[in-house]
């Protein structure tokens, strides 16, 4: 959640649109609201992370050969960020992709319309966001029709930014709003004997470098939230761990190297 000094990434996402070209603003932003849904639209923009930007361009790369380009528009938005000193440090250098693997044509971000399976706590989450675009789908239309009171409009920044974010929020209510008709709500597992990682479980792993503790829960793609350790099993990291079980060694490749893991505990 964003503090008092620190505005939220999508206040200061609405900020930036207005500093940009009419033809700009139409170019790219689809993939830069991915990015402040990625990172969670209420934190604070200097609770910002480089090992959360690597983790987005890392997972960029499984979008196919164009994946440089659409991060172009986050790599605009880190700059503007950096340049009015809203972060603690660059992160930019951070938002390198690597090279995905050949034949590799799988989306990271799943269509709306395929079937997926959530925790409750996922679900309602969803569902919370949802009814939130919803009410924030009235404010814009306040926002555009104040804009509107400006009778100039060929230099409206604020009626074009308005307008830019209200078609934003409208995707993203069309795109929730299909996640939540093809999904189901997984059900509650007793942990039993299988001491396996599955989807909705939380994973307690130890740095074999520093022996250094890290807890994740890995998740549908739709669910993730690296604020609060929920990981993709469509990322590097939740791939190397599902169906691992207690005790078993993971070795993860990330852009600095290869992490060495053992799996602690799995809950759930």
């Amino acid at each position: 959640m964003a503090s008092e000094e620190s505005p939220s990434l999508m206040e200061t996402f609405t900020q930036y649109l207005t500093t940009l070209k009419r033809g700009e603003m139409r170019e790219g932003t689809q993939e830069l609201n991915r990015f402040i849904q990625w990172c969670g639209r209420d934190r604070g923009v200097d609770e910002l992370t480089p090992s959360e930007v690597a983790d987005y361009a890392e997972s960029a790369s499984m979008w196919g050969s164009d994946s440089a380009q659409k991060l172009k528009p986050v790599k605009s938005f880190l700059t503007y960020l950096s340049q009015r000193e809203l972060t603690q440090t660059s992160l930019v250098s951070h938002l390198r992709v690597s090279r995905a693997k050949k034949g590799s044509r799988r989306a990271y971000f799943k269509s709306a319309s395929e079937s997926a399976e959530l925790s409750s706590e996922g679900y309602a989450s969803l569902q919370s966001r949802l009814e939130m675009l919803k009410e924030e789908r009235v404010r814009v239309v306040a926002d555009i029709q104040r804009a509107m009171a400006d009778k100039d409009f060929r230099e409206n920044a604020p009626l074009d930014a308005a307008k830019e974010r209200q078609g934003l929020i409208e995707s993203s209510i069309k795109e929730l709003e299909g996640i939540l008709a093809n999904s189901v709500v997984a059900a509650t597992r007793s942990a039993g004997h299988d001491q396996r990682v599955r989807l909705g479980r939380r994973v307690t792993l130890k740095d074999m470098s520093n022996g250094k503790e890290v807890c994740y829960t890995v998740v549908d793609p739709r669910e993730t939230d690296p604020a609060s350790g929920k990981i993709s099993n469509a990322s590097p990291v939740g791939k190397a761990l599902m169906d691992r079980a207690t005790g078993e060694e993971v070795h993860i490749a990330v852009p600095r190297g290869t992490i060495h893991y053992i799996i602690e505990k799995v809950e759930g």
